[in-house]
């Protein structure tokens, strides 16, 4: 709360030197002396006392709507309201007791009635306590945007992990069932399937953030593929092809991955164009597409949630900065991802 007090009393010094130039030089104008306090001990000390008086109003109006106007509305406004009668009663002490004891002048002539002098002073006492509420509502007004935005980061992160979390057990349940059975027929490969796992899994696990870089990524896809061919007898046709400067590019972790898995769960692997995998990047932008003959083979009753997660992840990572368009005909498949920086 310091750091408030502290720009309320600025603002408060700058709005009463604002005050005083425009005072001085309408004076200056009618050919009188503008700062008339300045030439006078008596109004130099009128001057001097009214500003940390009326200092009082903004400081203790935000003091008390920070610490209670959210939970009790109407006990702050009571607070605010015996503040005000607090202050008129120490001004009225100083002015018109202690500088007519001690120097002999009032700033309210002598006499004057206490129901008057409270009644004028509350002009005074809503004109400077203005500046405390009304920037206590401009830093609440910010803080309610700012907790809306932490909390809508934080439901991001959290969505973003689910469909990250949702892609591991995914990829993880088709490889163990790969390397099972490989182990099931006494292939010689299920040792180097094993191992090709684990590095997967190392990557999963201890190398993807936030952001990785796109040479990573395209090698944790080569491990992939490297691990499915192991299912056929023969090897199956795959195209890699990379151009741009891919060393300059990041992307999110395990994004590209659900494409080349969707080819290799539904694809027709055996005929045709196989799988064709195309990357392009730079420091602006990463396009990758994949391309496979579509499989009339009986899907499996799992299904898949690559796509649809990969569409999510891009929706809440790159907010109409990405464009993923799925084409389909008879017999091929295709889809081609940007995301511009």
């Amino acid at each position: 709360m310091r750091k408030h007090l502290l720009r309320i009393a600025l603002f408060y010094t700058l709005f009463e030197l604002l005050r005083q130039v425009g005072e001085s030089v309408a004076l200056w104008v009618r050919g009188k002396f503008p700062f008339v306090w300045v030439h006078n001990v008596g109004d130099r000390i009128m001057a001097i006392g009214g500003f940390f008086i009326f200092l009082l109003y903004p400081l203790t109006a935000f003091a008390i709507f920070e610490t209670c106007f959210r939970q009790r509305k109407r006990l702050a406004l009571t607070y605010w309201a015996g503040c005000i009668l607090v202050i008129i009663s120490i001004r009225y002490l100083v002015e018109q007791v202690f500088y007519l004891a001690v120097w002999d002048f009032t700033n309210y002539s002598r006499g004057v009635s206490l129901l008057y002098y409270f009644l004028d002073n509350i002009y005074y006492a809503v004109l400077y306590s203005s500046f405390g509420i009304i920037y206590f509502f401009i830093h609440n007004e910010r803080e309610l945007k700012l907790n809306q935005a932490k909390l809508m980061l934080a439901n991001k992160q959290t969505e973003l992990s689910f469909l990250r979390s949702q892609v591991n057990p995914h990829f993880l349940f088709n490889s163990l069932n790969n390397i099972y059975s490989l182990v099931y027929h006494k292939n010689d490969q299920s040792l180097s399937a094993i191992a090709k796992l684990s590095d997967l899994l190392r990557y999963m696990l201890y190398d993807a953030n936030e952001q990785v870089p796109l040479e990573k990524e395209l090698e944790y896809i080569d491990k992939y593929i490297d691990l499915q061919q192991m299912r056929f007898d023969q090897p199956v046709q795959v195209g890699m092809a990379v151009s741009g400067r891919p060393e300059k590019a990041r992307v999110p972790p395990l994004l590209l991955i659900p494409f080349v898995e969707n080819a290799f769960k539904h694809g027709d692997l055996r005929h045709g164009i196989g799988i064709q995998v195309k990357t392009y990047a730079d420091e602006q932008v990463v396009r990758f597409g994949v391309v496979n003959a579509i499989g009339h083979h009986q899907k499996d009753a799992g299904g898949g949630i690559g796509l649809e997660n990969v569409r999510r992840r891009l929706d809440l990572l790159f907010p109409g900065k990405h464009r993923l368009e799925i084409k389909q005909t008879t017999d091929i498949f295709e889809v081609e991802l940007e995301i511009n920086k």
